[in-house]
């Protein structure tokens, strides 16, 4: 029997790590738990150095969809097509921070049109980079992250002025509402163990989602807001005293599935002793 029942209030997913992502109302599972299409691609620096947002906060404005055939990259009022195959086959560096090292890995080069969009963006030389299956899976190990709306409304709350698009700066997969629409109690996905999907696979828990600059940045503007983090850091001390900062859970799936947007989510959750 769950401890409460959630249902899926949005999904979304990012093909490019660290740029907007689109929402969408079904996402598909893979045979290990991981969000077909979910951060596939990526946005290599002059150094051939994997950057992110939060190296480059304008990346925000730059909004990758998937479609037939590729990858949609929409910025500066541009629409551009990038193909999902092919492309010059390069080696670039990505920052390990479990082992303090560089490790190199394999993509295939977008091509100059989508390197033009993203300097317009950014007014950085930088590249996009299809990645291959052994990096996709090191350079993102956590397949799913999941943030309750009571926790949304928290972190709104905890600041002086509004927050634009709160849902955006987490860069969650899984936004979760209570089954009859009503908001969940805030920081309810702290207590998750599991979360069972009407129909679908099981996510299970694997680690809080700790916090950087990312949410920071304003995804109208591109313009990093300390306060944003200062508000997190606050609501993490007051739960878990000590901690780096948490803001929403990792899970991972049991295997190939689809979640929908309204799927019934049956949560068990850890009260302690």
């Amino acid at each position: 029997m769950a401890d409460l029942v959630a249902r899926i209030a949005e999904l979304w997913r990012y093909p490019v790590k660290s740029c907007a992502g689109e929402a969408v109302h079904t996402l598909e599972l893979d045979g290990a738990g991981r969000p077909e299409g979910d951060r596939g691609w990526g946005v290599v620096d002059a150094a051939s150095e994997l950057t992110w947002m939060g190296a480059q906060p304008r990346l925000a404005l730059v909004v990758a969809r998937l479609v037939a055939g590729g990858l949609q990259l929409q910025a500066q009022g541009r629409v551009l097509a990038v193909a999902g195959n092919g492309g010059e086959a390069v080696a670039f560096r990505a920052w390990n921070g479990e082992h303090q090292r560089f490790d190199t890995w394999q993509g295939w080069d977008a091509g100059d049109d989508a390197a033009a969009l993203l300097r317009a963006t950014t007014g950085e030389r930088l590249r996009l980079v299809r990645l291959g299956t052994e990096a996709r899976q090191s350079l993102a190990p956590n397949p799913l992250h999941l943030v309750g709306d009571g926790s949304l409304r928290a972190w709104r709350e905890a600041l002086a002025e509004p927050l634009n698009r709160p849902a955006e700066r987490t860069r969650a997969n899984l936004l979760l509402h209570a089954e009859d629409g009503s908001e969940l109690p805030p920081f309810i996905e702290d207590i998750l163990i599991d979360a069972r999907i009407s129909g679908g696979p099981t996510l299970h828990l694997t680690s809080p989602c700790v916090r950087c600059v990312v949410p920071t940045v304003d995804p109208a503007s591109g313009k990093p807001q300390p306060e944003a983090l200062d508000a997190l850091t606050r609501l993490s001390a007051e739960r878990a005293p000590g901690s780096a900062v948490q803001f929403g859970v990792y899970a991972s799936g049991s295997g190939a599935g689809q979640l929908s947007v309204g799927d019934r989510v049956e949560l068990t959750l850890n009260f302690g002793e």
